[in-house]
């Protein structure tokens, strides 16, 4: 495990700030939180590491009304169940078990919906 620091920065759009293992801050910004959590996540990623909060997880991911609404920061828990799960705040922490990469979020989302994953762009 790695100790990560991440704010959230104050302004018009949405950003991020990380830092981890000592090294100088890092910025991210995006049209919404979630999407700046993708970019610090990709990052973390080239370095082999997992971040382990919920918007990480493979059935997570914000609806289009949700990146608008404050700024992207809560996202759906996807369920076939039928049961509503409710939103979860992306930043919250979440067990390294329930966590993936970025590309696998990306199919796991592509999936529950039917998309076929080859027609995806990398942007989940």
């Amino acid at each position: 495990m790695v100790p990560v620091s991440l704010e959230i920065l104050d302004g018009e759009g949405a950003g991020l700030r990380m830092k981890f293992s000592g090294r100088d801050w890092q910025s991210f910004t995006g049209s919404n939180l979630f999407k700046c959590l993708l970019c610090a996540r990709t990052a973390l990623e080239k370095e082999d590491l997992l971040l382990c909060c919920q918007g990480a997880r493979p059935d997570v991911f914000p609806s289009g009304m949700q990146q608008q609404m404050e700024h992207g920061r809560f996202a759906a828990v996807l369920s076939r169940s039928g049961e509503e799960e409710g939103a979860v705040d992306i930043f919250a922490a979440a067990e390294p078990s329930q966590v993936t990469s970025v590309e696998a979020q990306r199919v796991a989302v592509y999936q529950f919906f039917n998309l076929p994953v080859s027609d995806a762009g990398g942007d989940a």
